[in-house]
């Protein structure tokens, strides 16, 4: 009358392959092996809980043949008795094979954190850096080169604004007042926030008001430099291999070749910082992206 039929929902009888040492990890095999036994395990514990779900539903199953027969025969409960045991085993012995290969996924990351931990340390050490890294840095590099060079120099256009003549009592004009509108706003995006803070488009404006920049208007461009800086900054902190804006950096000692000229000339020394280089740890420094500088116009270099 019923169907008691357990080979349907039996758990998978698959093998336990074996874990090698965490001592052996590093030399004998590749972090792609890992990933790849990683993979296999998160597999094996799908399975593992795909049958759990069709025990239970066998489960229910039973249980409402019995309430619908309502006068079922002695032996039918005694299958029905047999058959919630044989589940209950089942589930046991599943929530046994859950904790072994959860255990088994928890040494496999271990084991993969201490190779990419490793990897870093190595790459740092020899100066060079898991290629996956650099692209990741290399493409952090260009949105930053595109905020500062482009984002916040037509936001500096905004906060000097041609026709405000006090811009003319500066040495160097309107054109270092606009780079000293970037300098000052690249501090307060990407040095103030290194204590854990993010920039606010708020905070940025009330600061630059305050500092007699024309604000007016400028909202747009405020809110969108601001979130390409925070989000630049939260990029960087997440690649391993670490890197940093170099704010401590006395622009007088930098030989030519060494920074790029922000109001592109050719002509003039170093006069003051208006962004940072950006560095990779253990890179080269031929491959870091070069300070933006403001040279002193009219001046041999």
């Amino acid at each position: 009358m019923y169907n008691y039929g357990w080979n349907d929902h039996e758990a998978p009888k698959e093998p336990h392959p074996a874990v090698p040492s965490i001592q052996a990890a590093g030399g004998q095999y590749s972090q792609e092996w890992w990933l790849g036994q990683l993979h296999d395990l998160q597999q094996r514990l799908a399975a593992v809980e795909s049958w759990q779900h069709a025990v239970d539903a066998t489960g229910e199953q039973q249980t409402a043949k019995a309430r619908r027969g309502g006068g079922s025969s002695q032996t039918d409960l005694t299958r029905l008795r047999d058959t919630v045991v044989r589940v209950s085993d089942g589930v046991t012995a599943m929530a046994h094979r859950v904790d072994h290969l959860e255990d088994r996924l928890r040494q496999a990351e271990v084991l993969l954190d201490r190779l990419r931990s490793a990897g870093v340390r190595d790459a740092i050490a020899t100066g060079e850096a898991p290629s996956d890294m650099h692209r990741r840095h290399s493409q952090i590099k260009e949105r930053y080169q595109r905020l500062v060079d482009q984002d916040l120099r037509n936001l500096a256009r905004e906060l000097c604004p041609a026709d405000a003549r006090q811009w003319d009592q500066m040495a160097g004009g309107l054109p270092a007042a606009r780079a000293r509108a970037v300098s000052e706003t690249v501090q307060m995006l990407f040095a103030a926030p290194r204590q854990g803070t993010p920039a606010t488009a708020e905070d940025v404006q009330s600061t630059l008001a305050h500092r007699g920049y024309v604000t007016e208007g400028a909202d747009p461009r405020l809110h969108k430099v601001v979130d390409a800086a925070n989000g630049i900054l939260r990029d960087m902190a997440a690649v391993e291999l670490p890197a940093t804006l170099l704010f401590d950096t006395d622009v007088t000692t930098l030989a030519e070749g060494e920074y790029q000229a922000y109001n592109r000339q050719d002509t003039g020394v170093p006069g003051f910082l208006v962004a940072p280089a950006y560095a990779v740890q253990g890179e080269a420094p031929e491959n870091h992206l070069k300070a933006f500088v403001f040279l002193a116009p009219g001046e041999a270099p």
